[in-house]
């Protein structure tokens, strides 16, 4: 039996002239949040429709060559927030100034760096980072205020407001829309319906919490005090409390990786693996650190490939694998602020007033540095590539240039493949962009596996590279040869059974 992919060459032809094409449609390839979280609604047209609780790993190429500054926007001040990205390609970002008048701003800038509008508030918008609903809607918090505000002129609807204090998270959403926030009074953290009525709070004692992470299985997480909390995000219960060094500022959510897994830093130099249940799976010591108040700390990011990326708010980033140990390590000068992932596993951070760009090796492609340092949380990747942070100053950077020759702006979607074959063993042919051709002499299990992950792949799930085993093909005195296979460079395969 004999399977060829003839709609795979239709596909790659379509991919190559979209290269052509200066207009991508981002709806093409719907945001996801990681497979490790809830999936909220969001609106999934939207380039990056929230700032933390998600997996930070974009469905982009980022630049990689011939590297420009394209524009820079100067707000009143920085938000100290993360910057979020319509289905337009606009920008929406805060600032915040306590001697500002007005103290606080939330800005949407056109993908040209002009300024589309601006909502101007005396209450504070510090911490605040807008949420993007899948109704185009922008819902976030401005002092005791939950809003919502038009993505088309910025006029606002008041859905919550609280008696005293302020919230400091961005809003976290549910698959049943279902907002969670945290204050520093009144309901310490809240669920409210979509129509601002309240659903459950509870009072706790606030202390550098972080932004939340909400978990596919539905369990709200963030750091407060000395410890990683888990609520239910059903009634607010609280499940289990993972007590660590808690002492510095926390600026993003905790990781969630495929199987539940958390990741967390702690102020004194420790990377913590955290089993769904609570108990510690593994943890990594970067340095021995005196634990510090204003260490600025950012949580773990996991890549596609289970990667942990990791910094300990004093210098250097680590790469770690499932278990803990040690992959590499870029040594910096000063605190890792920010960190985002492209969808070529390449890995975006700042550093002071660096914007870097690594490749999954550690091993640095490019710098472009800004005109002050760079406030943490802050990076995006737009479908064309460009790469934007935020200083703390409040200017934000696009850095435009080219992506790599054979990567895209976008993943198109890819036709699935025909009906899987369900003989014993088969010669299995792999074409590649190159013009490569790759053959196997495979068992029908492995073919299977092949077709699965590639089918996952498709949808925008599981690892960029499939490991073929060689057989054999084997040669020299090695225990196993594999070929790893990137999926964005198969053409077409075949299935030959015998």
């Amino acid at each position: 039996m004999k399977l060829r992919k003839g709609t795979i060459f239709l596909t790659a032809l379509i991919m190559f002239f979209s290269v052509l094409t200066t207009q991508v449609n981002a709806a093409s390839t719907p945001f996801t949040q990681g497979t490790g979280y809830q999936q909220g609604v969001y609106d999934t047209s939207a380039v990056q429709p929230l700032g933390f609780n998600w997996d930070m790993n974009s469905r982009f190429a980022g630049v990689t060559k011939n590297l420009n500054v394209k524009w820079t926007f100067q707000k009143a001040s920085s938000g100290r927030a993360a910057i979020v990205i319509d289905d337009q390609g606009n920008l929406l970002s805060t600032s915040y100034s306590a001697l500002g008048t007005p103290k606080s701003n939330l800005y949407s800038i056109s993908p040209d760096g002009n300024q589309r509008w601006v909502y101007s508030s005396d209450l504070s918008m510090n911490l605040s980072s807008p949420s993007i609903y899948s109704n185009k809607n922008i819902v976030m918090h401005v002092g005791n205020e939950l809003n919502t505000f038009s993505p088309d002129n910025g006029s606002v609807i008041n859905l919550v407001t609280i008696s005293s204090g302020q919230y400091f998270t961005e809003p976290v959403i549910d698959v049943n829309g279902i907002i969670y926030m945290i204050s520093a009074s009144g309901p310490s953290i809240a669920a409210y319906n979509s129509d601002g009525t309240l659903k459950w709070s509870k009072q706790i004692t606030l202390s550098n919490n972080s932004q939340i992470s909400l978990s596919k299985d539905g369990v709200l997480y963030f750091k407060n005090n000395a410890g990683l909390h888990a609520y239910n995000s059903l009634d607010g219960e609280k499940k289990w409390e993972y007590s660590f060094t808690n002492g510095g500022s926390n600026r993003t959510a905790p990781a969630i990786d495929s199987s539940g897994v958390i990741y967390i830093v702690d102020s004194v130099g420790s990377i913590h693996a955290i089993n769904p249940d609570g108990t510690l799976k593994w943890t990594y010591q970067t340095e021995k650190l005196t634990n510090s108040s204003t260490r600025k700390l950012i949580e773990p990011v996991v890549g596609k490939d289970g990667t942990i990326y990791a910094t300990n708010g004093n210098h250097n980033l680590v790469a770690l694998d499932q278990n803990g140990n040690l992959k590499w390590t870029f040594n910096t000068v000063g605190a890792v602020n920010s960190l985002i992932i492209d969808k070529n596993n390449k890995i975006y951070i700042t550093n002071g007033d660096y914007v870097i760009c690594l490749n999954s090796q550690g091993d640095q492609l490019w710098a472009v540095q800004t005109d002050d340092a760079v406030t943490g949380g802050s990076l995006a990747i737009g479908e064309d590539g460009t790469i934007y942070s935020e200083t703390t100053t409040g200017k934000i950077y696009a850095i435009g240039g080219d992506l790599d020759d054979n990567e895209l702006p976008t993943d198109p979607e890819e036709p699935k493949p025909p009906v899987e074959p369900v003989g014993e063993r088969a010669i299995f042919v792999l074409t590649l962009s190159n013009g490569t051709e790759k053959e196997y002499d495979l068992s029908m299990l492995e073919v299977q596996q092949f077709i699965s992950w590639y089918e996952g792949r498709a949808a925008g799930t599981g690892p960029i590279t499939f490991a073929i085993n060689k057989h054999d093909n084997n040669k020299g005195p090695f225990k196993q040869r594999q070929d790893y296979i990137v999926f964005d460079k198969i053409i077409t395969f075949e299935v030959n059974e015998y």
